[in-house]
């Protein structure tokens, strides 16, 4: 609602008195209320008609009264009288006011001074005529220490909005902008299968940019020899992350440190000490062992804890990716040895057939299990991509989306995708939600990476 707080005009009495019949207040002049004065005045208007309405007066120095409060009763609940009370106690506090009296007489409003400000009774006071309800012969005297209040309220908004981020459903509490991460390649995927997996270096660097364009601002890279096949080798991925940082700079590179085509630490870490417009932003790191349809992926808890920490020295942030709950515990026992740190972040996959499956009692499931200051993001492998895509970013996590993961638009598998047209469904149903899409500043503060762009 679109209201605005001003001072009120001489020329609006009439309306003023209007906002304040409803409420048996607007005996003005009377030996209840004095005149109104315009100087300490104001007005809530709403397409420039008056609704709300509030006073105070400086009674001597640091004493100030609050007087007259009211909004038409179709306003209540609509944050209009908060506002009229938050601008005459900041005006009264600048005047140099410490201690504030009111008078009310309706039980709900002394609770709301009460809960929502601190005052606290200290009288009562006899009504000289009927003002505001009939049937209360008296005023119950409120006091409020606007010292202490003003001095408490930036931390006490902050304590609020951050207990509402907690524990507060949208759109009580809006998400984080959506992080979308584009797994453009993998390991298995190849021109046989689709026409559209981008494999040598050019192909997925263009590729790389159309989904930038398209709203991804993070991709997850695996490198392909000449021949097209999966290769561990430092030399590819340097030619491909400065390729992409010259087009899109602030597109955030995750290299892979798969462990299924290659099992020695030499090999798989190599990428990881890549420097300069080459280092890496991100990479992958598997929590456990798991078996795929095509064989397994092998990751010992010493080859895990051994890339984590080149990471970590490395400065390179982990994208942790999980599988099931036994690697959410290899998750915490990192972070108990302090071999990762800070808000950490995680890819769920889910729909393997020799992991956790893709419904949302086991994506729930894990999201439990995730230690504090999770960052999480979720995905389906084959045609549960889109389903745990958007469970996601129902429930405020983000989302890994890409031909690595399903080469199909589809879940007949009739239609083959492209990462691009991936990317753009996923952020055609984020608008429908309500999401908004994450910048690449916005994700570097999100996952606490280096704002300087090489």
């Amino acid at each position: 609602m679109n209201f605005i707080i001003e001072s009120a005009k001489q020329s609006e009495f009439k309306e003023i008195i209007a906002v304040l019949r409803p409420w048996n207040m607007h005996h003005i002049p009377s030996s209840e209320m004095e005149m109104i004065d315009f100087d300490t005045f104001f007005v809530a208007k709403l397409d420039d008609k008056i609704v709300g309405v509030s006073g105070y007066k400086i009674l001597s120095y640091g004493m100030g009264k609050t007087t007259l409060l009211a909004v038409y009763p179709e306003f209540q609940g609509s944050g209009i009288g908060k506002a009229l009370q938050d601008r005459r106690l900041k005006e009264m506090y600048k005047a140099g006011v410490k201690k504030v009296i009111t008078n009310a007489d309706r039980s709900d409003i002394i609770l709301w001074y009460k809960k929502h400000y601190g005052y606290r009774e200290i009288g009562k006071l006899a009504k000289l005529i009927s003002f505001g309800l009939d049937e209360i012969k008296y005023w119950t005297t409120l006091e409020l220490d606007l010292e202490m209040h003003m001095t408490q309220k930036k931390f006490k908004d902050a304590k609020k909005q951050q207990y509402i981020y907690d524990n507060d459903p949208v759109p009580l509490s809006p998400y984080s902008p959506l992080i979308i991460n584009a797994c453009l390649t993998g390991m298995i995927p190849t021109k046989t299968s689709t026409r559209y997996v981008p494999v040598s270096v050019d192909e997925i660097v263009k590729d790389a940019i159309d989904v930038y364009d398209a709203g991804a601002r993070i991709v997850h890279l695996h490198a392909r020899d000449a021949d097209g096949i999966p290769t561990h080798e430092a030399r590819y991925y340097e030619e491909m992350i400065i390729a992409i940082r010259r087009e899109r700079p602030d597109l955030i590179c995750c290299v892979s440190t798969s462990g299924r085509n290659v099992k020695e630490i030499e090999q798989r870490s190599e990428v990881l000490y890549l420097t300069g417009k080459a280092k890496p932003d991100m990479a992958s790191l598997t929590l456990g062992s798991l078996n795929f349809a095509t064989g397994p992926s092998m990751n010992s808890l010493d080859m895990i804890q051994q890339l984590a920490m080149i990471m970590k020295e490395k400065g390179i942030k982990p994208e942790m990716e999980v599988f099931d709950s036994g690697m959410v515990n290899v998750a915490k026992y990192l972070e108990r040895h302090e071999i990762v740190s800070g808000n950490k972040y995680f890819n769920i996959l889910l729909g393997n057939i020799n992991t956790a499956p893709a419904t949302i009692g086991d994506l729930a499931h894990l999201l439990n299990a995730l230690p504090k200051d999770s960052i999480w993001a979720a995905t389906g492998l084959g045609g549960f991509q889109l389903p745990m895509n958007t469970a996601a970013i129902i429930a405020g996590g983000h989302v890994r989306v890409g031909l690595e993961d399903s080469i199909y638009y589809d879940y007949k598998q009739n239609t083959l995708a492209t990462n691009t047209n991936l990317i753009k469904r996923i952020v055609r149903i984020a608008n429908e939600l309500q999401r908004e899409i994450a910048t690449g500043s916005e994700v570097r503060n999100i996952l606490g990476l280096s704002k300087e762009v090489l």
